[in-house]
């Protein structure tokens, strides 16, 4: 049974890109300010902090206060959804711009740092589909959850993508459905679906990208939803990210510069090919003569009138 849940929080990823950090609901020990932009490797270091544990690290994020240490939260619900920029969120909401490509692997840190303080997490990654149905059923039961129902565009029997897409919809819901009844108690769940497959089928501009973005808001809704009937005060954040770098529709050139319009190598001083020589030909001369002392030592005759000899002996010897 997951108890005491005081903090939500939603993150939409994806490899390579920036996005969108957007709290929807705070507690009132927890409060979101500003408009400084968040690094997306520091997305884990600010909930582990909402928890009211010490974070070590370099940020200076300034979006997060702490009103109140003694009330903040004590459980996490993350869904981390790859492919998608933007997701609509209703009501007043605060956003703060997402820098960089590493949200996954800010939730991979935050899993490992709670596990390692015996904290239980519920890791269900749908990236590895059978891998995820099989934490999802640690976590809730083993049991199937329906899919979601297709749309008009969204058609399971014509791509395996639609299929899978709408079948981690349903075991979103289900977890919505069971969350108060988890077989295994824990207050850090995270649960990762990709919306890259719908795009690479149908387009990244199409309507049924836009159409798997509307069920993954409605998903959200009902676990929202579920996250609140648990406790009084839940932190709900919605973070998103696109790959930006595996979007585009056509090859890209690099700008021309204006001070150099073919694209000349650089130009080094003149000073370059002496050092360039000196530097490669000591270098050189330094291991033959290192090879031929090697084996000038190698090949010298360990005799009593050898320095080998004298330099080695256990004790002193003289002649009588």
């Amino acid at each position: 049974m997951l108890q005491n849940v005081v903090i939500f929080s939603l993150f939409i990823a994806a490899i390579h890109a920036t996005g969108e950090f957007t709290v929807l609901n705070t507690p009132k020990a927890i409060s979101f300010k500003g408009n400084d932009p968040l690094n997306s490797r520091y997305v884990g270091d600010v909930l582990y902090a909402a928890m009211g544990n010490a974070v070590i690290g370099d940020s200076d994020w300034s979006g997060m206060i702490i009103n109140e240490p003694f009330h903040l939260a004590q459980g996490i619900i993350a869904v981390h959804v790859e492919g998608v920029n933007h997701v609509t969120s209703a009501g007043n909401v605060k956003s703060y711009e997402l820098v960089g490509p590493y949200t996954g692997h800010a939730l991979n840190a935050l899993a490992a740092e709670l596990e390692a303080a015996n904290e239980p997490v519920c890791d269900i990654n749908f990236d590895q589909y059978d891998e995820g149905v099989q934490s999802f059923k640690s976590c809730f039961g083993d049991f199937e959850a329906p899919p979601a129902k297709p749309t008009k565009h969204l058609n399971p029997a014509l791509h395996n993508a639609d299929k899978q897409f709408l079948q981690e919809i349903g075991y979103i819901n289900a977890a919505a459905e069971n969350l108060a009844e988890m077989m295994k108690p824990s207050n850090v769940l995270i649960i990762r679906l990709s919306v890259d497959g719908i795009a690479k089928a149908h387009g990244e501009k199409s309507i049924a990208v836009d159409e798997a973005n509307k069920l993954v808001s409605a998903a959200i809704a009902r676990l929202l939803a579920a996250a609140q009937k648990s406790s009084d005060s839940v932190l709900f954040v919605q973070t998103t990210e696109k790959d930006v770098a595996n979007a585009r529709s056509k090859r890209d050139t690099i700008p021309i510069d204006p001070a150099n319009k073919f694209n000349l190598a650089l130009y080094y001083d003149d000073n370059y090919p002496v050092i360039f020589n000196i530097i490669l030909w000591f270098m050189v001369i330094f291991a033959l003569s290192l090879l031929a002392i090697c084996y000038a030592i190698g090949s010298m005759d360990p005799g009593r009138d050898s320095i080998i000899y004298r330099m080695t002996s256990t004790r002193m010897k003289k002649d009588n």
